[in-house]
C-alpha cells in the first residue's frame, strides 16, 4: 500500500467460549449484528436479520487439505488489525472456539478441523507480532489452527468459496483508536496483474489500467480539496493483489473511508451506461448478482448461495454510513461526469455482495464509474479529461462525506 497525500477485477478474498458447528456453508462471527435487505433503494430500512442455517453436526463427503495460510495487513508496526486466512482444497467441516489467557497462553482463536491434512509447505509456526497477533500456529493430534491474540485483540471468523478459505479477521486492542488523527482513505484501484477485469479491443481499454489512472487521479484531488487528508493507494501498478489484502490493509490503517474503483460491462449490447455505487448488502437484483460474481471471480449461485451470511458482518451503523457515503459519491460522479457525457445515466446507489468489501470495519462502496463496452462512455474513456472529471467526482464525494462526520 503506497501513502499518496502525505500521502483487480477478480482475486480471492484471502490473505465467546460457545462452540458452532458449520458445515461447508458456515458462517460464524465474533462480533456485529446481520443487517440486510432485499431492496435496491437506499433509502428503506433495514429488516430483521435471516435466520441462521441449520448446524450438520456430522462429517461427511472427501478429507479435505489445507494449501496454505496467508497473513494480511500486517507490514507496520502500528497496524490497527489483520486477517488470517486460510485456503482449503475441498471444504473441511470445522469448529472455530475463542478461548480466554490461561497461565502463560494469551488469549487465542482456535480453528478446529474435522478430516482435514496439511503438507509440508504450511508453516507449522509463524510469528506475527503485531495488529493483534502475536503467532499463528499448527497443532494436533487433534488437526487444529490456533491463532494467539495480542493484549485485548478481537476477532470473528466467516468463510468464503471457490476455493474454500476461512478468513479469521482480528482487530488490535479490541476498538478502533478514538485519538483525533488526520482522516485516512483508502483507495483500491480493481484488478490488477493476472486479473485485468473487462476490457474493449476496439478502444483498447483494460479496466485494471483505467481504474489504476481514475484511482490516481482521485487521490491527488483529495489531496487538493483536503491537505490534511493521507490516500493510500492498495497498489500503484498493474500488480496483482487478492481480495482479502485490500479490505485487510484498509482495516489496518484504521481508515475511514474504503473505495474500490472500477468499470462496468456488459456481456450482451449495452443500451444504456451510467454510474452505480454499491454497498455490501443482500439483493434479490439479477443485475446486481450477475456483476457481483463476475468482479468476485466466481459463479452467480454462490454469491447468491452466502451473500446472507456475509452481509451479517455488518453492523446497521456501518451499513447506514455506507450508505451516506455512497449517495455523496454518486451524486459528484454524476455531477462531474455530465460535464463531459450530459447524458451520462444515473443507476444509482445500489447493494450487492462483492467480495472486496467483506469486513471491512469502516464506511466502505465499490464505484463502477462507467460502461467499458457502452461506446460513447467507452470513447469518453479514452481521454484524459473525462477519466479526471470521473476521479473528481468521486474525490469530491469522499471529502463531503468526510466533512459532513
Amino acid at each position: 500500500m503506497t501513502d499518496r497525500g502525505s500521502s483487480r477485477k477478480h482475486a480471492d478474498i484471502r490473505g465467546g467460549a460457545k462452540t458452532h458447528t458449520l458445515w461447508m456453508l458456515a458462517l460464524l462471527w465474533l462480533s456485529g449484528s446481520c443487517d440486510s435487505a432485499p431492496s435496491s433503494q437506499p433509502e428503506a430500512d433495514l429488516p430483521a436479520p435471516f435466520p441462521e442455517l441449520e448446524e450438520r453436526s456430522k462429517p461427511g463427503g472427501p478429507k479435505a487439505h489445507l494449501q496454505r495460510i496467508d497473513i494480511y495487513g500486517t507490514q507496520r508496526h502500528n497496524t490497527a488489525g489483520a486477517r488470517v486466512v486460510l485456503t482449503f482444497e475441498g471444504a473441511p467441516l470445522f469448529r472455530q472456539k475463542q478461548m480466554s489467557p490461561e497461565g502463560v497462553l494469551p488469549a487465542r482463536i482456535a480453528i478446529e478441523l474435522v478430516d482435514t491434512d496439511w503438507g509440508e509447505s504450511v508453516p507449522v509456526s509463524q510469528a506475527v507480532g503485531r495488529g493483534g497477533v502475536e503467532r499463528v500456529r499448527l497443532a494436533t493430534p487433534n488437526p487444529r489452527v490456533v491463532i494467539d491474540l495480542q493484549r485485548d485483540a478481537k476477532g470473528r471468523v466467516f468463510y468464503l468459496t471457490d476455493p474454500y478459505r476461512i478468513v479469521i479477521d482480528v482487530s488490535a486492542h479490541g476498538a478502533r483508536l478514538t485519538r483525533k488523527r488526520r482522516p485516512v482513505v483508502v483507495l483500491d484501484p480493481g484488478h490488477g496483474g493476472d486479473e485485468p477485469g473487462a476490457a474493449n479491443d476496439e478502444y483498447d481499454l483494460v479496466e485494471a489500467k483505467v481504474a489504476l489512472e481514475i484511482s490516481k487521479l482521485t487521490a491527488d484531488r483529495i489531496r487538493a480539496i483536503m491537505p490534511r487528508a493521507r490516500v493510500f493507494l492498495t497498489r500503484e501498478d498493474d500488480t496483482g493483489l487478492s481480495l482479502e489484502a485490500r479490505c485487510a490493509l484498509a482495516n489496518a490503517m484504521e481508515a475511514d473511508v474504503f473505495a474500490s474503483i472500477h468499470l462496468n460491462a456488459g456481456s450482451e449490447d449495452v443500451r444504456k451506461g451510467g454510474v452505480t455505487t454499491f454497498v455490501l448488502d443482500t439483493t434479490n437484483n439479477r443485475q446486481a448478482l450477475r456483476l457481483a460474481a463476475r468482479e468476485n471471480g466466481t459463479r452467480v449461485a454462490e454469491v447468491s448461495g452466502i451473500q446472507t451470511l456475509l452481509a451479517r458482518l455488518h453492523r446497521r451503523g456501518q451499513t447506514n454510513e455506507s450508505l451516506r457515503l455512497a449517495r455523496k459519491i454518486q451524486r459528484t460522479t454524476l455531477s462531474r461526469g455530465r460535464v463531459v457525457l450530459p447524458r451520462l445515466a444515473d443507476r444509482g446507489v445500489r447493494r450487492s455482495m462483492f467480495y472486496v468489501l467483506v469486513g471491512a470495519r469502516m464506511p466502505a462502496v465499490l464505484v463502477e464509474a462507467s460502461f467499458l463496452t457502452y461506446e460513447p462512455e467507452a470513447r469518453a474513456l479514452t481521454t484524459r479529461y473525462y477519466r479526471r472529471a470521473l476521479a473528481d467526482g468521486i474525490a469530491s464525494g469522499i471529502a463531503s462525506y468526510l466533512r459532513s462526520r
